[in-house]
Formats: C-alpha cells, structure tokens, sequence
C-alpha cells in the first residue's frame, strides 16, 4: 500500500512535521502486515525501528507478565508501540495488523533538522530557506552527522548573499570555508574553462581542500545571483568531518575485521609509492582516480583506507562517505605491511 501524508499524521511526531519533511519520512518509511500471533518484538531487545499501528490489536506484555492491548485509532496508538530501546514491552498481534516501520535513527534526523531552522512554526515566508536543508537531508554524507551535531551546524553556517557572475572559490586557493548553495545556481569549472558540473540549492562544496588541508582543485562561479550558506574550517572538521569517519588502529584490525563482512582494502597512493611498502591484498587506486570510479564500487562491501597516503586518504575517506559507502581509516597501517589482511 502506497503511504500519503494524512495517514503520517495521526501519528507523534509526524504531527508536528511539515510537508516538506513527512516527504523525505514517506520515502523511508515501510507499511508492513503482520499476521495474528505474531512476536512484533521481545523485551529487552534493542530496536533499530519504531512501530505505528495503522490497523488491528496488539497486546504489550511488561516484565511482570503483564498485559494490556492497545487498539488503532486509539490516543494511545498515536505513539510508536515502543518509545525506548532496549525495548521494556514485548509486542504480540492479536488480530492481523498493519504497521508503519521507519528506521529510528532517520526519525531522529529528520526532527533534528525539522527543528534546527531560525522560522517560527507557522510562518510561511521562510518555506524556501529550508530547501537547501532538505536536500542535504537526502545526502549520504549528512546522515551521518549526529544528530546533536545537527543545531550547532545552523547556528555556525554564515548566510552571504551573492551576484551573478561572482567567483566564490578559485583553483589553487587556500580552503577557508565549506559552502552550501542555500539558492541559485553555480558553475565548477577547472583551469581550462571546461565545465565540470553545475550546482543547484542544496549542492555543497569546498569540503576536499579543508579534509586534506590542500588548496582549491577548481573554480565554483555564480550562474545566477542567489544565497550561500558557510562555515568555517575549524567548525567544518569538528561538525561534519571527525563525526563521519570511523577508524580501526592497526592493532586492534584482528579482532575487527571480523566483524567487517565483505571488505575492500584501498591504497590512494600512486603505484610508484607502493614499492615502498603496502598491505597486502590491498586494492591500489590513487584519488585521481578514485574520484571516477565512485559510482562503479559496491554499496554492499565495506571499504577500508589505509592511512599509507597521509591526507590523501582523508580525502578519500570522505569522498567514500559522501557517495554513501560503508568506509574505514585504517590508522597506522605501516604496522602492517607485508601482512596478508584478508
């Protein structure tokens, strides 16, 4: 069954969403049925969804053995059948029954951000100012910022309003801010003048230079005016680059690689490098060419960088992680050279 707004918004929170914002919950969110009898879920258990019950009785069992039914349509049926994790109830369908299932960390994300913006509720004028946030909601990279994270990014961004024509990064620079294109549209072009892509709002930019601390590696103009949003280097690598990457030291990749399932060893250096020492196994693909291949890697194998290319393989690492991909730095790898890691 094809989910609509109306049947979101009997429940809390999504009450309290705007339509903006139920959209991005309506193309994550499942309609499951369940049979009579069935487990739902068990005490104790850690839940990684939240259950709303659109149809039908369920029994809610505590740890004293005892039960009480909730009903759809109920006021009580408007919370999600289990408000913390690990679970206090275990949940058992009475009758047949439909249910609404979302991830729970995406709901976290989506009030986070629903709820990060300057507007008063029922003001209508700031409607488009919170474009740009909806499409970085859509973002690999941004669904993985904390979501306590999520305020302190909007109340560090800088809004500037820009002209037509104007240049707002220039290859060979230093990087000074990352920028997200609250409106309008842009050009990246490189030092030849070709064009290497076009921007609209909810693009962003700049974030290469600031991970690997390198300069600009192309132009950004202003096709139309319109309106930026920036931020700052420092808060950049605090806000947006630290909580995205997670690392495994090289003493402790015995015991997690096993946890890994199927994995990619990569080495961003040049192949000449490599003579100097590698992991072994290791798959080599330099950041040149990285960049090209990014639509072409498995979304279900997890890759590991080596740290062996210094920031290139920060770089790489967030460029892993913007294209959604399960990514790892594998810190202090030299530990492991000559080693066979798969």
């Amino acid at each position: 069954m094809s989910l609509q707004r109306d049947t979101l918004r009997v429940f809390s929170p999504f009450d309290r969403l705007s339509d903006e914002y139920l959209d991005k919950v309506l193309e994550k969110a499942e309609w499951v049925e369940i049979p009579r009898g069935t487990l739902i879920f068990k005490r104790g258990k850690t839940l990684d969804v939240q259950h709303y019950l659109v149809s039908g009785r369920v029994d809610l069992i505590d740890a004293q053995f005892q039960s009480s039914s909730l009903e759809a349509g109920s006021d009580n049926a408007s919370f999600p059948l289990a408000d913390h994790s690990p679970t206090q109830v275990s949940a058992v369908a009475k009758t047949d029954v439909e249910l609404i299932v979302l991830e729970r960390d995406f709901l976290d994300l989506v009030m986070a951000w629903s709820q990060s913006g300057d507007h008063p509720e029922g003001d209508s004028s700031g409607a488009d100012d919170h474009d740009w946030m909806s499409y970085l909601l859509e973002s690999p990279l941004f669904t993985r910022v904390p979501p306590g994270h999520i305020q302190q990014l909007f109340v560090r961004f800088e809004e500037i309003d820009v002209e037509k024509g104007e240049s707002i990064v220039r290859e060979g620079e230093p990087g000074d801010y990352f920028y997200v294109l609250e409106s309008g549209r842009a050009s990246v072009t490189d030092k030849a003048g070709r064009v290497l892509a076009e921007l609209g709002a909810g693009s962003y930019f700049g974030e290469e230079a600031l991970v690997g601390d390198t300069t600009r590696n192309a132009n950004v103009d202003m096709l139309t005016a319109g309106r930026l949003m920036r931020l700052e280097k420092a808060d950049f690598k605090t806000l947006l680059q630290e909580p995205v990457v997670k690392t495994i030291p090289a003493s402790e990749w015995g015991e997690r690689s096993a946890s890994l399932g199927e994995f990619v060893i990569l080495d961003v250096r040049l192949v000449v490098e490599r003579r100097f020492g590698k992991l072994e196994g290791s798959r080599n693909l330099p950041l040149g060419q990285l960049r090209g291949a990014l639509g072409e890697l498995d979304k279900s194998t997890a890759y590991v960088v080596s740290d062996d290319a210094g920031r290139r393989s920060d770089v790489a690492v967030q460029l892993l992680a913007q294209a959604g991909l399960e990514v790892y730095l594998l810190t202090d790898a030299a530990q492991l050279h000559g080693q066979s890691l798969n």
